[in-house]
């Protein structure tokens, strides 16, 4: 019986030095687990039938063959030509996506896989290809993709392979940039690790998209600015080239994210160095990206305006209409827009923050999404202050209320625009997704305020590993 107790004890203080180890790196857990679950994501989910991926795919199978801006087609549609083969791939796996017999689906899925896996020429032929709502995309929203496009094409492989390295492609750039993020962190790192492996956010970058990108670039701002402020890191002139490409290539992805983009610009002239030098870059970056970002802007909106974005049944989608209601009724749009977060018809949205909620099904059961809501509160409240940007409060705190605010404003005003009926009480087709990439900038207000939860730092990342993994276990069995 001693034995059995000496024998208890040494496990338990083994175990708990390995955790207080595995708290100390948070940054080599995010890796590990993105790593392995990403890869299972990007296996498991059938191809093409990420979020929204039969739509991306298309463009990024376009911009690959050098055509990096859509064509205008007849019927004032937007789209492109793209060879037979990788035509007939894409709506086929549209076609199952779209299947509501599991037998049926699971039966034409495998029939896809073996046809596609044994094909490995595109075609010599080319047909017209209609694009929806991804004709506002710029060719360097899909970057990471495209290079798994290329790849694929260069070795010859069968066409469904071009789905799986994009998205792996896709997957790597999304773990170094998150990775980056949560190693630049001061304070939160396990919040962001959180945020990182919610199913939601792993799902979006283990598939051909736009979204693992914006999240990653989103984060990394964050991250640096955050840094410098409690002078983690020193400015000089390259970590301000880097800071700059980040902000400047976030604006011209995807409309609603300028504010992040520019979030930097706030850090002091004192870190700068030299007041002139900080006047200049400051300055330039708020002319050059505010330039860049609203010429985008006014593009993206004159293109959505020309073409039908997200045709539905008996909706009246008008994006100048739209727009000429917002101006004549301004008070009442804002106003709609503030409330909508606490109205019933939101609960999706939030679900769809840590979850994947798409129109079929919640992959997550509620219970799992309320431990994950859980864990995230308990990550911001263990956040220790930090008495160097206490003197930066006002500052900080007033920043992150307009990004937050600004946002999530920008981001539904754009879906008000472009994909809600004409004078609409509510915004159509907001996602928790869209919301991500603000999410890490809460952090700034337990780092300057003294009020916070007295919890040990092996609790927060020990429920943290184990909620996580108990979430993407479950949604990689729901995939499948």
């Amino acid at each position: 019986m001693k034995s059995f107790y000496t024998r208890l004890t040494i496990f338990s203080i083994n175990f708990r030095k390995n955790l207080r180890i595995l708290v100390n790196h948070p940054t080599e857990i995010f890796v590990i687990f993105a790593l392995v679950f990403g890869v299972l994501f990007v296996f498991q989910l059938p191809p093409l039938n990420g979020t929204d991926e039969f739509t991306h795919f298309p463009r990024v199978y376009q911009i690959s063959q050098g055509t990096f801006w859509e064509q205008k087609l007849p019927n004032d549609q937007y789209g492109g030509y793209l060879p037979n083969n990788i035509n007939n791939m894409i709506n086929a796996y549209r076609n199952l996506s779209r299947s509501g017999n599991e037998i049926q689906y699971k039966s034409q899925a495998q029939q896809l896989d073996h046809i596609y896996n044994s094909i490995n020429q595109v075609g010599a032929h080319y047909s017209q290809a209609i694009f929806t709502s991804v004709v506002i995309y710029p060719p360097w929203a899909y970057i990471p993709s495209v290079i798994g496009v290329l790849i694929a094409k260069t070795l010859a492989l069968p066409l469904i392979w071009y789905v799986y390295i994009g998205r792996i492609i896709t997957l790597l750039f999304y773990i170094a940039l998150a990775a980056w993020a949560i190693k630049l962190l001061p304070r939160g790192k396990w919040f962001l690790v959180a945020l990182a492996l919610l199913p939601t956010s792993l799902s979006q970058a283990s598939i051909v998209s736009a979204d693992g990108l914006v999240n990653g670039l989103s984060w990394l701002i964050i991250a640096y600015t955050l840094a410098v402020f409690a002078r983690k890191v020193s400015l000089n002139w390259q970590r301000l080239v880097i800071i700059f490409i980040a902000s400047l290539w976030l604006s011209v992805i995807k409309d609603g994210y300028t504010l992040i983009a520019i979030l930097p610009l706030v850090i002091p002239i004192e870190f700068l160095g030299k007041k002139l030098y900080g006047w200049l870059w400051r300055i330039s970056s708020f002319i050059i990206i505010g330039t860049v970002s609203l010429l985008f802007a006014i593009r993206t909106s004159h293109v959505a305006a020309s073409t039908v974005l997200t045709p539905r049944l008996n909706t009246y989608i008008n994006s100048k209409a739209q727009f000429h209601f917002i101006v004549n009724h301004l008070l009442l749009f804002t106003s709609r827009v503030l409330v909508q977060p606490f109205t019933k018809n939101y609960d999706t949205v939030y679900e769809g923050f840590v979850g994947i909620v798409t129109s079929r099904l919640v992959y997550l059961s509620l219970p799992i999404m309320g431990l994950l809501y859980l864990v995230l509160f308990l990550s911001i409240s263990a956040i220790h202050i930090m008495p160097e940007v206490v003197k930066y409060k006002k500052r900080l705190y007033g920043s992150a209320f307009v990004i937050i605010v600004g946002t999530y404003f920008l981001v539904s005003l754009a879906f008000y625009v472009g994909n809600t009926q004409v004078g609409a009480s509510d915004v159509f087709g907001v996602y928790g997704r869209y919301f991500l990439p603000f999410i890490p900038i809460i952090i700034v207000y337990p780092m300057v305020s003294s009020v916070r939860l007295k919890l040990k730092s092996t609790t927060v990342a020990s429920s943290i590993i184990v909620v996580i993994l108990i979430s993407l276990i479950s949604t990689l069995l729901s995939i499948g």
